[in-house]
Protein backbone atom coordinates (compact mmCIF):
# COMPACT_ATOMS: atom_id res chain seq x y z
CA UNK A 1 0.00 0.00 0.00
CA UNK A 2 1.45 3.69 -0.80
CA UNK A 3 0.83 6.19 1.44
CA UNK A 4 0.59 9.97 -0.40
CA UNK A 5 4.44 9.92 -0.31
CA UNK A 6 4.84 7.03 -2.83
CA UNK A 7 6.03 5.36 0.62
CA UNK A 8 5.14 1.88 1.30
CA UNK A 9 3.32 2.48 4.74
CA UNK A 10 2.69 -0.38 7.00
CA UNK A 11 -0.33 -2.76 6.38
CA UNK A 12 -1.75 -3.44 9.82
CA UNK A 13 -3.03 -7.14 10.68
CA UNK A 14 -7.39 -6.87 11.33
CA UNK A 15 -7.04 -8.15 14.58
CA UNK A 16 -4.48 -5.57 15.05
CA UNK A 17 -6.79 -2.85 13.67
CA UNK A 18 -8.78 -4.17 16.76
CA UNK A 19 -6.28 -3.43 19.34
CA UNK A 20 -5.49 0.50 18.05
CA UNK A 21 -9.14 1.21 17.99
CA UNK A 22 -9.35 -0.20 21.69
CA UNK A 23 -6.54 2.28 22.25
CA UNK A 24 -8.28 5.37 20.76
CA UNK A 25 -11.05 4.81 22.85
CA UNK A 26 -9.02 4.89 25.62
CA UNK A 27 -7.52 8.05 24.41
CA UNK A 28 -10.99 9.90 23.55
CA UNK A 29 -11.76 9.09 26.92
CA UNK A 30 -8.69 10.54 28.78
CA UNK A 31 -9.24 13.38 26.58
CA UNK A 32 -12.18 14.30 28.43
CA UNK A 33 -11.30 13.85 32.42
CA UNK A 34 -9.87 16.03 34.62
CA UNK A 35 -6.42 14.31 34.94
CA UNK A 36 -3.28 15.83 36.65
CA UNK A 37 -0.86 16.72 34.43
CA UNK A 38 1.59 13.92 34.70
CA UNK A 39 -0.88 11.04 34.80
CA UNK A 40 -2.52 12.78 31.29
CA UNK A 41 1.60 12.70 30.12
CA UNK A 42 2.13 9.19 31.29
CA UNK A 43 -1.14 7.87 30.27
CA UNK A 44 -0.92 9.26 26.11
CA UNK A 45 2.81 8.35 26.02
CA UNK A 46 2.16 4.90 27.12
CA UNK A 47 -0.75 4.37 25.01
CA UNK A 48 1.83 6.16 21.87
CA UNK A 49 4.22 3.07 22.90
CA UNK A 50 1.72 0.63 22.55
CA UNK A 51 0.52 1.73 18.99
CA UNK A 52 4.04 2.04 18.13
CA UNK A 53 4.86 -1.63 19.49
CA UNK A 54 0.96 -3.21 17.88
CA UNK A 55 2.26 -1.64 14.12
CA UNK A 56 5.54 -3.37 14.00
CA UNK A 57 5.16 -7.22 11.85
CA UNK A 58 5.74 -8.76 14.88
CA UNK A 59 4.37 -6.97 17.96
CA UNK A 60 6.53 -7.61 20.88
CA UNK A 61 3.61 -8.53 23.84
CA UNK A 62 6.01 -8.42 26.52
CA UNK A 63 6.65 -4.69 25.62
CA UNK A 64 2.64 -4.08 25.17
CA UNK A 65 2.47 -5.50 28.57
CA UNK A 66 4.38 -2.95 30.37
CA UNK A 67 3.07 0.02 28.56
CA UNK A 68 -0.60 -1.27 29.45
CA UNK A 69 0.57 -1.88 33.14
CA UNK A 70 2.26 1.16 33.50
CA UNK A 71 -0.85 2.97 31.87
CA UNK A 72 -3.37 0.83 34.43
CA UNK A 73 -1.36 1.97 37.31
CA UNK A 74 -1.21 5.48 36.26
CA UNK A 75 -5.01 5.40 35.84
CA UNK A 76 -5.68 3.75 38.73
CA UNK A 77 -3.36 5.65 41.30
CA UNK A 78 -5.25 8.89 39.72
CA UNK A 79 -8.85 7.57 40.16
CA UNK A 80 -9.53 7.74 37.11
CA UNK A 81 -10.48 4.16 36.33
CA UNK A 82 -12.87 4.64 39.47
CA UNK A 83 -14.40 7.90 37.23
CA UNK A 84 -14.37 6.71 34.10
CA UNK A 85 -15.93 2.84 34.61
CA UNK A 86 -16.17 0.63 31.91
CA UNK A 87 -15.18 3.83 29.91
CA UNK A 88 -11.47 2.89 30.11
CA UNK A 89 -11.99 -0.73 31.86
CA UNK A 90 -13.56 -2.18 28.53
CA UNK A 91 -11.15 -1.66 26.35
CA UNK A 92 -7.82 -2.13 28.64
CA UNK A 93 -9.87 -6.04 28.93
CA UNK A 94 -9.88 -6.11 25.57
CA UNK A 95 -6.26 -5.58 25.28
CA UNK A 96 -5.28 -7.94 28.12
CA UNK A 97 -6.96 -10.37 26.63
CA UNK A 98 -5.13 -10.67 23.71
CA UNK A 99 -2.00 -10.30 26.30
CA UNK A 100 -2.76 -14.13 27.46
CA UNK A 101 -1.70 -14.81 30.53
CA UNK A 102 0.61 -11.59 30.60
CA UNK A 103 -2.14 -9.22 30.85
CA UNK A 104 -3.31 -10.29 34.29
CA UNK A 105 -2.10 -7.48 35.82
CA UNK A 106 -3.94 -5.82 33.90
CA UNK A 107 -7.13 -7.32 34.08
CA UNK A 108 -7.06 -7.01 37.91
CA UNK A 109 -6.47 -3.58 37.68
CA UNK A 110 -9.67 -2.73 35.18
CA UNK A 111 -11.80 -5.29 36.86
CA UNK A 112 -14.97 -4.45 38.10
CA UNK A 113 -15.31 -0.68 39.50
Amino acid sequence: MLNVTNQTAPSIAPAHTHLLAELERIRQVLDVLPLPDDTAATAHREIGEAEVALLEAEPDRRRITGCLERLALALAASGALDHAGQALSTPLEALADWLGESGQSIRDLAGPR
